[in-house]
């Protein structure tokens, strides 16, 4: 075992010896502070508010949403068309919401919390698909990249197995990819509270797990929003690694990987909306965030059976990649 995280060791300092690998740092960390400063300029200018004024009936007001949302749902589940399919979900996240806010008199928030504000951004500024783009990047160097060098036949030669090899590369990579996702995490929360400020710490916040509504700590739910933003990162560059480990070539597994990642999980959830068998394709309900923060988009679907799926796929991704690269003459 200790060889083993020793290869894992020789792995992540071959990784962040690239240049590639501390450029797309760099690069990640230019993107929060440009999108952040862009936000705050455009809030600034058009004088967008962080305070929501609550009024004294509150309660009455959300009954009378419920009533709406409740028939406004009766409505979309006997239609035939995609927008309908399309916001069901949120439709029944917002009623389960309000519901619960009566139930357990909960009074809407007059300002968004630190860790709200926090999460919104992230989900808005799609940081999750920069650092998926960035990993795939640096898989296919650290896997197909070796092939095109002529480096894995020298790695072939040691003292190692095939697979051990193979597991060390994706590990390196996924730990650069948390590197990537506490930095975004941190500059995230340091710069917004900064321009907004850092008030509701310890507040409590609402989550929708796609049956049910649970209050807990709003820290708790946004490193839970990250967590499944990192779950959906964490396919692709499963998927990356298999590619690059059966075709050998950098480009390729690049390419292909980014293709999917850019039109694949479109394209599958298009037809998981227009049909039932569409939910079962892989990419089609990779997206856990979405799930969470605005209902699930496509029927039948809750956040247990989208990580199932992905699970599945995602185990057979690895399985034909280690397959592959066993067997073939390096």
């Amino acid at each position: 075992m200790s060889n083993f995280f020793t290869l894992v060791s020789i792995e992540n300092t071959k990784l962040w010896k690239r240049l590639s690998t501390k450029v797309m740092l760099i690069i990640m960390i230019v993107i929060i502070i440009a999108a952040t400063g862009i936000n705050k300029y455009y809030n600034l200018s058009n004088k967008v508010s962080n305070t929501t004024k609550i009024s004294e009936n509150w309660k009455q007001e959300l009954q009378k949403n419920v009533v709406m949302q409740k028939n406004q749902l009766k409505v979309l589940q006997s239609a035939t068309d995609k927008m309908s399919k399309f916001i069901m979900g949120s439709t029944k996240k917002s009623i389960a919401e309000n519901e619960y806010r009566i139930n357990n008199n909960i009074k809407p928030e007059i300002q968004s919390s630190i860790w709200a504000r926090v999460t919104k951004f992230n989900t808005e500024a799609r940081y999750s698909f920069i650092i998926a783009l960035l990993l795939i990047i640096a898989c296919s160097a650290l896997i197909a990249g070796e092939f095109s060098e002529g480096t894995m036949k020298m790695m072939i030669s040691r003292p190692y197995k095939r697979w051990e090899i193979l597991s060390a590369k994706l590990i390196a990579t996924l730990l650069y990819g948390l590197v990537l996702l506490v930095t975004t995490f941190l500059l995230n929360f340091i710069l917004i509270g900064l321009f907004d400020g850092f008030n509701g710490m310890g507040s409590k916040e609402m989550l929708w797990t796609s049956s049910k509504i649970i209050y807990i700590p709003a820290v708790l739910k946004t490193i839970i929003i990250f967590g499944l933003d990192f779950l959906t990162v964490i396919v692709y560059v499963i998927l990356s690694f298999a590619i690059s480990a059966i075709s050998r070539s950098r480009s390729i597994a690049t390419g292909f990987s980014l293709f999917l990642l850019l039109a694949g999980s479109g394209i599958m959830q298009m037809l998981a909306i227009d049909f039932n068998w569409g939910k079962y394709l892989p990419f089609a309900t990779s997206d856990f965030t979405s799930i969470v923060n605005t209902g699930a988009c496509i029927e039948g679907t809750t956040l247990a059976f989208s990580i199932g799926i992905s699970a599945i796929y995602t185990v057979i991704f690895c399985a034909v990649g280690y397959l592959v690269f066993e067997k073939r003459d390096i």
